[in-house]
């Protein structure tokens, strides 16, 4: 948890950016799957980074995007209702792990590549965080408070 209170710092991530957050919890809950619909059309447009969803065929593996969907989802949601606890905490890590040999696959009995290369999990983060500004917008929210909500 220590380490995850110096991320955080690092980040500049604030108390207040948990409170505005907290305070929009609809827009979250409301608006995840147009968020995450969004995000993988993005994934979807660019080959290096759909390929990561590809079977041994070498095309999407339908099903086990279906299955990681509703995950992402939840994701989205927890941005804004999650306490930064250790069960937070210990998911993030689980996420990680499902990105490389370590899991990467297994929980979903998928036969896609086994690692995502940390750029593009990276890249997709900045993505996240600079498109999702539509969505508060599309909900109503304006003015400073958008600002704090997109800082958030």
């Amino acid at each position: 948890m220590e380490e995850l209170r110096q991320l955080e710092q690092a980040a500049g991530w604030t108390a207040e950016d948990a409170a505005v957050l907290a305070r929009h919890p609809a827009v979250f809950v409301d608006r995840a799957e147009a968020m995450v619909d969004s995000w993988r059309a993005v994934i979807a447009s660019q080959p290096h980074l759909i390929k990561w969803f590809f079977g041994p065929d070498g095309k999407p593996d339908e099903p086990y995007m279906a299955k990681i969907e509703p995950r992402f989802v939840q994701w989205v949601k927890d941005v804004a209702m999650r306490p930064h606890d250790q069960a937070w905490l210990d998911y993030q890590e689980e996420i990680g792990l499902r990105h490389t040999p370590a899991k990467k696959n297994i929980t979903d009995g998928a036969h896609t590549p086994e690692l995502v290369p940390l750029r593009y999990v990276v890249g997709m983060a900045g993505l996240i965080a600079l498109s999702a500004r539509k969505f508060f917008v599309e909900s109503g929210i304006s003015g400073h408070e958008l600002e704090r909500l997109e800082e958030a």
